[in-house]
């Protein structure tokens, strides 16, 4: 059984018999035109969030114009209860307003850190973050103006830490749940248009962070996840070129589940030569590895010191019994 089938499973176990949903949520939900038990009925999308942040995610998304992933109905998240935009909003939101409890949760796997500082309007979480900057010169997909969520390289949870020795430091968070990736090509839109244009200069750039001694040809990377990696690379890299913001070094994190196998497949054939697993692979591309931090959700969820808020003890509880996977 793949990871998004057992996921399928698990989720719909836990919407029939949480105290978290209202009754009439548990009833089969609408998507792509077929009913399905893994998900909620349309009018109850809102409800794929922990209550204890649903009215504010959904006002901060809202406000800010941040698009939700496959939303059926307008200002709600989508009602698949796999959607690991969703994961990721119930993941993190919780300390958008909470930097020591974030600084406790992500110290174990960043032991430099010393502080949280704010994102964006004292926010310490940013979600779908583009910044004010177009630093890939991309082209918005979706009208004239680039859009949080869509249409250009979003980040889903965009923090910031000072270090012990008063660097500053911008993580770039992707959050990965039940995804996998076949071996589909993607040069190329349904509009005819090439992907790869704008990012071509900044890959055979003197300061790219790709090895191109190692991969000459910028279009092997054409392959998700590898696609997605590569733009969140080369923006990782002309955030600290454009000093905006100002920040000394900047990560791209892949906070992912570790049972999720499928998710890890080397996709491109051209890059199979490097091994087997894909965030290994990206790794050993980079000039500087340590710029990229696979993080498994488990070891994230597990590891976290946070007996001294007591306070977060139900969204721990909610994760814990939603996202089994975790435990």
């Amino acid at each position: 059984m793949t990871f998004l089938a057992s996921a399928k499973k698990l989720q719909t176990a836990w919407k029939l018999t949480t105290h978290a949903l209202p009754r009439l949520a548990k009833a089969p939900g609408l998507y792509r035109s077929k009913l399905y038990p893994f998900c909620l009925p349309l009018e109850f999308a809102g409800f794929n969030l922990f209550h204890e942040i649903r009215d504010e995610a959904l006002d901060t998304f809202a406000s800010r114009g941040i698009l939700w992933h496959s939303s059926a109905l307008q200002g709600l998240p989508s009602n698949h209860l796999c959607s690991s935009q969703v994961f990721a909003v119930n993941l993190f939101f919780p300390f958008v307003h909470r930097p020591e409890a974030l600084a406790a949760l992500l110290r174990p796997h960043f032991p430099d850190l010393a502080r949280m500082l704010p994102v964006e309007d004292n926010l310490y979480v940013s979600f779908e973050w583009i910044g004010d900057y177009n630093y890939l010169g991309e082209i918005p997909k979706l009208g004239i103006d680039r859009h949080r969520g869509a249409g250009n390289t979003s980040i889903d949870a965009a923090m910031m830490y000072e270090t012990t020795d008063g660097r500053r430091v911008m993580l770039l968070v992707e959050t990965k749940y039940s995804e996998s990736y076949g071996v589909s090509y993607k040069r190329f839109r349904s509009d005819g248009s090439d992907r790869v244009a704008c990012y071509r200069d900044f890959y055979y750039a003197g300061n790219s962070p790709i090895d191109i001694t190692l991969v000459p040809k910028i279009e092997d990377h054409l392959y998700e996840p590898f696609y997605q990696m590569l733009r969140q690379t080369l923006l990782a890299t002309q955030i600290v070129e454009t000093g905006i913001p100002d920040v000394d070094r900047v990560l791209v994190v892949h906070v992912y589940a570790k049972t999720n196998r499928e998710l890890t497949a080397v996709t491109s054939p051209p890059l199979r030569q490097f091994g087997r697993d894909a965030y290994e692979v990206w790794q050993h591309l980079l000039v500087d590895p340590s710029t990229f931090v696979p993080l498994p959700a488990e070891e994230l969820f597990k590891a976290a010191p946070l007996d001294d808020f007591p306070d977060l003890e139900p969204w721990r509880l909610y994760l814990s019994q939603r996202y089994s996977f975790l435990k």
